[in-house]
């Protein structure tokens, strides 16, 4: 388990908005481990980030970072299950297969963001977390999400996986 290096920076290939280190116009969300079944991350908004409101971080960038830190969470688990270092050969890929965010209280966007996302199950196709975000000491976000294995054929590039 290294706790030194974000679960994204180890996952080759990693293209996302929200958590990929390829994508320079990205979040760079980082996660770690807080424990062998919590991980955690925290996340600086821009002011470009902002919902109507400028001073309150926008939903959907919220829902962003916690999908992303929740399945990359998820792929870690996967490696961790299977005595691997994170991104070794074969690499493990998950997508999001359900995602539920309940918003509390809005989130102020000049403070950090801190997520931490507990497991709740994990098994080799299918990974269930809930997740907390707390902005200036408050729960402002609670949320489940369901984190599904695809094949490696997912990363190949070459047109629509599902019709």
């Amino acid at each position: 388990m290294n706790k030194k290096i974000a679960f994204q920076d180890q996952i080759p290939g990693n293209h996302c908005f929200g958590c990929g280190p390829d994508n320079s116009k990205g979040l760079q969300i980082k996660s770690y481990w807080n424990t062998m079944n919590e991980s955690i991350c925290v996340f600086m908004p821009s002011s470009h980030h902002s919902a109507g409101p400028i001073h309150y971080l926008n939903g959907g960038i919220i829902s962003t970072i916690i999908d992303c830190h929740c399945i990359c969470t998820a792929i870690a688990k996967a490696y961790q299950l299977e005595g691997r270092e994170i991104g070794s050969e074969e690499t493990i890929w998950y997508s999001t297969g359900q995602i539920e965010v309940s918003f509390k209280k809005p989130v102020a966007i000049d403070s950090k963001v801190t997520l931490i996302a507990k497991i709740v199950t994990a098994k080799e196709s299918k990974t269930t977390l809930k997740c907390q975000l707390f902005s200036k000491g408050l729960i402002c976000s609670e949320s489940r999400v369901v984190a599904v294995r695809v094949p490696n054929e997912w990363l190949e590039k070459r047109g629509p996986v599902y019709v």
